[in-house]
């Protein structure tokens, strides 16, 4: 009996995690509905309301055997997402820092209708009792429900899409927050008048990618998302469009392209195929599955564009047109009013010009205007020519166009508008050079690579369109010439790849090149001689070529290992305050040089400082999006892997003194900075061992999911999954846990993750009392964990000789034969000892008696073990 109540004790009860708020730091879409409403239960059909306003775009597709929402807002109110027992109860949520993603398992792939409300999107799908099987296909019964939910007499017009599902897949991971079950709802008997519907529907796997037919309830295509290829591109037209990402998709990995759509569009109604792309059926939105990198979506006031961006594209849309190699015939050259010419003839055209408009009449004024803001940006004057375009009034093109598909006396118009903005330092006033018409014109594709660079986009894809436009530029005439492809050289040899670099070569002669032929020689490990030239630049005449000289030279020595980072930290400082003689930095170096502090800061063993140096800053031609994103990434790794951060390359340092609850809540704050990816991910799964170290199992369980969704490799997402299953169980939610480890699924998973998931899917039996399965899930783990598992699983049923055989593995690897023993070992020895007395296993109490040597397990357990010792028979205790 005592020792009965001795191993109660030992056996103690698992504590319960507080969860915290705080992972997301986006701005919060607002809603007018915080849950999943009921809508009656008047027929056979199962509606699942969605709360996302009118500002919020959403895409719905299948995948495999789910079923995808996905809405470009981050949503928070969706994971209070609560119901019935509906088709819909399978339903999950992950919020992540830029989108929310609902992932809704249907097998069957029935048919589905999402109709836009007033407040929000409506999901219909029929009860199970209302489908009938016809040849082997799943199909919607009729039902005078179901027909008046689609009848053409309500107020407003519905539109409806019907396309078939994907074939489900044999397995698939999932990216779970919270485990909804949906509300059981009448579609009504009428759509509302202010919604529009679209429906979806599947005829299963043999005709996947073929258009619906038979049974799977084909209707009428009132209004669908239609591809409109043109030369270079394919548009995909939205009345109110949303905005793109990427996900990798739920069930296989493959990077999808995401355009949301703020209104009902009535979805993509066929699959198409290209070469590196295909698209996707959806209910809503538009999906492109993209096989090839270099294939890239970009939004617009007219829709989604999807476009190939490389120096060899593959062919997407139409074929270009073939680029004329005189430059007379040339559209930049017509439309820009470009000569070969020296700089002292344009710059008397351009007076010549000026003198003839202060001369012109009411009605030459116009002609007369663009005339003299042509001859200004040939010879350089480029705010003379914003100036001068400003002035004059600008023709509004046709439906509402401002790009190159206006009306051909627009374009020039437009195109020298855009183009002096940009010069001029005016990013919104070159927003023109965003529209998709510019891709079918190739003289353009080097303008939309400068905006690019001056808006500080994406560097990779951006150094691409510059380089190849490197030798269109050379050939301007040098006014214009020598004002953007020196800009254009900086930032292909900071950013650009090897086959970019190769584009320039050779690089021109001439001060202007000295800097980037700098950058290059460091590129080639030629760091002497690199850093000779970046010192004599230090001291130009140019105010900003000196500045970013400066710059530049500290991050060179950095990275040669010739300065220490704490040493290169307190250069920057000066270099931004200007001290030491040295001009401030000028305000478009500052970002720059406060990266490369940040940079140092990091390596110093400071990510806190430096998250505080990058707070604020913004995109710029110098610091491209995602080159700022990796500054932020490189001090919440710090944070996260504490040191262990030979992976981005840096050196440990003196690591601040930060408590686990100082790192995760910095964490939280820099996540959103950081894009959706496999590298966010990681930082996730980090994240999320932190918060449960910290005891905040529901919000590492809110991480786990994040990472899971943004991971495409089959591996990463199981071991997510895996962790997922920890906190979730942490967290007491043994239906997630138990989701997780059915997710958990990899080709090639290795041995001890697939023990790590035996183990956690046994702590899930054992919780839930099925002992025996529990068991059997451990009968082949060794671990110590699995060891002390199945201990656990023996004590409960009170089956000691077993227990005793287990635990008496687990102390023979764990007590040491001679010294001290730690706390935990001193438990392990006493859970033996009561184990052994329960079972009244003498030789094993007297062996341990003997292992012990006299060493104390403490003062209250050695009592307790004196106690033990005594009920053995003398006849044992002599042995």
């Amino acid at each position: 009996m005592v020792s009965c109540l001795l191993l109660q004790a030992l056996v103690a009860a698992p504590a319960t995690a507080e969860g915290v708020d705080g992972l997301q730091r986006a701005p919060v879409a607002a809603v007018t509905q915080d849950a999943l409403g009921q809508k009656g239960d008047q027929n056979a059909q199962t509606a699942l309301f969605l709360p996302f306003d009118a500002q919020t775009g959403i895409a719905a597709f299948w995948s495999g055997p789910d079923f995808i929402v996905v809405a470009d807002q981050p949503v928070p109110a969706m994971m209070r997402a609560s119901g019935g027992t509906g088709v819909f109860s399978g339903l999950t949520v992950t919020v992540l820092d830029h989108a929310t993603l609902l992932r809704i398992p249907l097998p069957q792939h029935p048919v589905l209708r999402l109709s836009r409300q007033k407040e929000g999107w409506q999901l219909q799908a029929p009860e199970p009792a209302s489908l009938q099987k016809k040849d082997g296909q799943t199909a919607l019964a009729p039902s005078g429900a179901a027909g008046a939910a689609a009848a053409p007499g309500s107020a407003a017009a519905s539109t409806s899409a019907s396309t078939p599902a994907p074939a489900p897949a044999t397995t698939s991971t999932s990216a779970t927050t919270t485990t909804a079950a949906a509300t059981s709802a009448s579609a009504g008997s009428s759509s509302p008048s202010s919604s529009s519907t679209a429906t979806l529907s599947s005829v299963g796997a043999a005709l996947a990618g073929k258009p619906s037919s038979g049974g799977g309830g084909v209707s009428a295509s009132l209004h669908t998302i239609t591809a409109q290829p043109a030369p270079g591109y394919v548009l995909f037209p939205l009345q109110q469009p949303g905005h793109e990402f990427e996900l990798p998709d739920p069930a296989t990995g493959a990077r999808l392209l995401i355009a949301t759509s703020r209104t009902a569009s009535g979805g993509v109604a066929q699959a198409q195929h290209a070469v590196g792309y295909s698209v996707r059926p959806t209910l809503e939105g538009v999906v492109v599955e993209a096989d090839a990198d270099q294939i890239v979506m970009q939004g617009t006031a007219k829709g989604a564009v999807l476009r190939a961006v490389s120096l060899h594209p593959v062919p997407v849309g139409l074929p270009l047109p073939e680029q004329v190699t005189e430059a007379s015939r040339q559209k930049d050259w017509q439309w820009f009013g470009l000569q070969e010419a020296s700089p002292a003839t344009l710059a008397a055209e351009r007076e010549g010009k000026l003198a003839a408009l202060a001369k012109a009449s009411a009605r030459q004024k116009k002609a007369a205007t663009f005339a003299a803001a042509q001859a200004a940006f040939a010879s350089g004057a480029f705010q003379k020519a914003a100036t001068l375009l400003a002035d004059m009034p600008e023709t509004t093109p046709d439906s509402g166009s401002a790009s190159a598909g206006a009306p051909s006396t627009q374009r020039p118009e437009i195109a020298l508008r855009a183009a002096s903005a940009l010069l001029a330092g005016n990013l919104k006033g070159a927003r023109a050079l965003v529209a998709p018409e510019w891709i079918s014109l190739p003289e353009f594709h080097l303008w939309q690579g400068l905006y690019g660079l001056y808006a500080g986009q994406n560097s990779q894809r951006t150094a691409i369109l510059l380089a190849a436009g490197f030798a269109q530029a050379q050939h301007y005439p040098a006014p214009l010439r020598d004002r953007i492809a020196p800009a254009m050289a900086l930032y292909i040899a900071r950013y650009g790849t090897p086959a970019t670099v190769r584009m320039m070569e050779p690089l021109p002669d001439g001060p202007a090149y000295d800097l980037p032929r700098a950058l290059l020689q460091a590129r080639e490990g030629k760091t002497e001689t690199a850093r000779v030239a970046l010192e004599n630049l230090t001291a130009s005449d140019d105010a900003q070529r000196a500045a970013i000289a400066r710059t530049e030279i500290v991050r060179l020595m950095q990275d040669a290992d010739l300065i220490a980072p704490d040493m290169a930290a307190d250069v920057y400082r000066k270099l931004l305050k200007g001290e030491n003689g040295a001009s401030p930095a000028p305000a478009d170096i500052r970002t720059l040089t406060a990266v490369g502090l940040a940079h140092a800061l990091i390596r110093n063993g400071e990510p806190k400082v430096a998250l505080s140096v990058l707070e604020g800053l913004q995109p710029s031609a110098d610091v491209p999006e995602d080159v700022l994103a990796e500054a932020y990434r490189a001090a919440l790794y710090r944070l996260v892997f504490n040191g262990a951060s030979a992976s981005l390359g840096l050196p440990p340092g003196s690591e601040e003194e930060l408590s686990v609850t100082q790192r995760t809540a910095l964490v939280a704050q820099g996540l959103p900075h950081v894009p959706d990816g496999a590298e966010k991910a990681k930082l996730l799964l980090g994240y999320g061992r932190l918060l449960l170290e910290a005891g905040h199992a529901d919000t590492a369980a809110t991480a786990f999911s994040q990472a899971i969704a943004m991971q495409a490799d089959p591996q990463a997402r199981a071991e997510g999954e895996e962790l997922l299953a920890q906190a979730a169980m942490q967290a007491h939610q043994l239906a997630l846990a138990q989701m997780a480890l059915d997710h958990a699924v990899s080709p090639l998973m290795p041995d001890d993750l697939a023990a790590r998931k035996a183990y956690d899917a046994a702590r899930v039996a054992q919780a839930r009392g099925e002992t025996e399965k529990a068991q059997a899930l451990l009968a082949h783990d060794e671990s110590d964990a699995g060891l002390d598992l199945r201990g656990q699983l023996y004590e409960a049923d009170h089956r000691w000789a077993d227990a005793v055989l287990v635990v008496g593995r687990l102390a023979s690897r764990g007590l040491p034969q001679d010294g001290a023993l730690t706390e935990a070992q001193r438990a392990l020895a006493f859970r033996l000892a009561t184990d052994a007395a329960a079972a009244r296993d003498w030789e094993t109490l007297h062996r341990l008696k003997d292992w012990l040597a006299g060493r104390t397990l403490g003062r209250e357990r050695d009592a307790l073990f004196t106690l033990l010792l005594r009920q053995m028979p003398r006849s044992a205790a002599s042995h």
